[in-house]
């Protein structure tokens, strides 16, 4: 429940879906915006080391990918559902310190090399970035003006293609130079920096859980239900599994697509990855402030399906024959589509959420969009397999946005 600290009421009130606080000074949302987006870079190139290094891993392959990804995501989903919870009780940058510790430990798996030990890896990195995006929604719910959250939600959101950013220029060319064994372990050294980061920002919240006693108390799997009764939040989660689907199988496969099928040297390829990735940088706060700008979220969404549907097609149609330049652009319209969507999904999560249930609501959306992250990295593999080609999997792939256009459209005939 609210609790007033004063007698007259907030002239500045929290977010719809936010937890009845006032919100934070400019600079204090500036340090909070910065810091949980930073945590969120570690956090996501912690998850796509092994995915990215895969050409140069001791026993990798394409299945293995699907494999690894897939035990990543389903660790995943069980730390967003319980994540939210874990919030509420021992505060967001606690909980943050809990995940990175984890995925220190699954990181710490790969340097044996044995496929087998990066695979319970992947288990202990995706339950540690299961609470990582909930904790930020928590913070950031609660101190953000509500005419800016899509922005806001967006800037942080960046950082989940910065760490693609970071793994694409950072990692591939110290495992061509150096060894993989020692980019593993440069990502331990920037996983152990996030842990100290999560001190310094808690500090600055204060020592307050941020606790709702009605969410944290009741059973894991409310949230999950709280959400499926609801159309619009409903809506929000299928349109979030299509799109995840495509993401996962974009960060995934592309290097290993772009170096064996299209034939570009590897770390040309991890520069075309790299570009998509900073392309969903900017296609993130585009998006966001499209959707603060217009009031119009569903719209923007449509765009992004149709956008990205096409772009998924001109990636699977691309060969040794095209420019790279061609290349680079029909990777950008693709990164900015399949990686430019989460910021706008989670400021409309944070719009819909029940108040002071910012955190449990993020946590069980997340549980839904990773039902999508698991299935798609195995199924496009397997679709490879079946088609002898990883470019016709991303062509079959652009039915994912399809779909999604399809929920889009339907709930545009609804009253909001």
């Amino acid at each position: 429940m609210s609790r007033p600290k004063s007698p007259a009421p907030s002239l500045n009130p929290p977010p719809r879906g936010g937890d009845g606080r006032s919100q934070a000074s400019g600079g204090q949302l500036a340090v909070l915006l910065a810091g949980t987006m930073a945590l969120q870079v570690v956090a996501t190139a912690a998850t796509l080391t092994v995915p990215v290094l895969t050409p140069v891993l001791p026993g990798a392959s394409s299945l293995g990918i699907g494999w690894y990804l897939t035990l990543l995501y389903l660790g995943a989903m069980a730390g967003a559902a319980r994540g939210g919870q874990l919030i509420e009780r021992i505060g967001p940058m606690r909980a943050s310190q809990l995940a990175l510790l984890l995925q220190l430990a699954g990181l710490a798996l790969a340097l044996p090399g044995d496929p087998g030990w990066r695979l319970a890896g992947a288990l202990l990195c995706g339950l540690g970035y299961g609470p990582i995006t909930p904790a930020s929604s928590q913070v950031l719910a609660r101190q953000t003006p509500p005419a800016h959250v899509g922005l806001v939600f967006s800037i942080k959101q960046t950082g989940v293609p910065m760490g693609g950013l970071l793994t694409g220029l950072l990692l591939i060319p110290v495992a061509s130079i150096v060894g993989w064994h020692a980019a593993v372990g440069l990502m331990l050294l920037l996983v152990a920096a996030g842990l100290l980061l999560c001190q310094f920002l808690h500090r600055r919240l204060g020592s307050a859980r941020q606790r709702s006693a009605s969410q944290a108390a009741g059973p894991w799997y409310r949230p999950l239900a709280n959400v499926w009764r609801q159309p619009a939040l409903r809506s929000v989660a299928i349109v979030s599994l299509c799109f995840s689907v495509v993401q996962l199988s974009l960060g995934g496969y592309l290097v290993l697509y772009l170096n064996q099928e299209v034939g570009l040297p590897l770390v040309q390829a991890g520069l075309v990855f790299s570009l998509a990735q900073a392309a969903g940088i900017i296609g993130r706060l585009g998006w966001g402030r499209l959707a603060d700008t217009t009031g119009a979220p569903n719209t923007i969404q449509l765009v992004i399906a149709t956008l990205m549907a096409i772009s998924s097609l001109l990636v699977g149609l691309a060969s040794a024959d095209w420019w790279l330049s061609a290349l680079i652009l029909s990777a950008a319209l693709f990164g900015a589509t399949a990686i430019g969507w989460n910021g706008l999904f989670l400021a409309e999560v944070a719009r819909l959420a029940p108040a002071g249930a910012v955190a449990s609501t993020t946590g069980a959306m997340l549980t839904y969009t990773y039902v999508g992250v698991v299935i798609g990295p195995v199924l496009f593999s397997r679709l490879g397999e079946l088609a002898g080609s990883l470019g016709t999997a991303f062509v079959i792939l652009a039915l994912a946005p399809a779909a999604a256009i399809l929920v889009l459209w339907r709930q545009r005939s609804r009253p909001r």
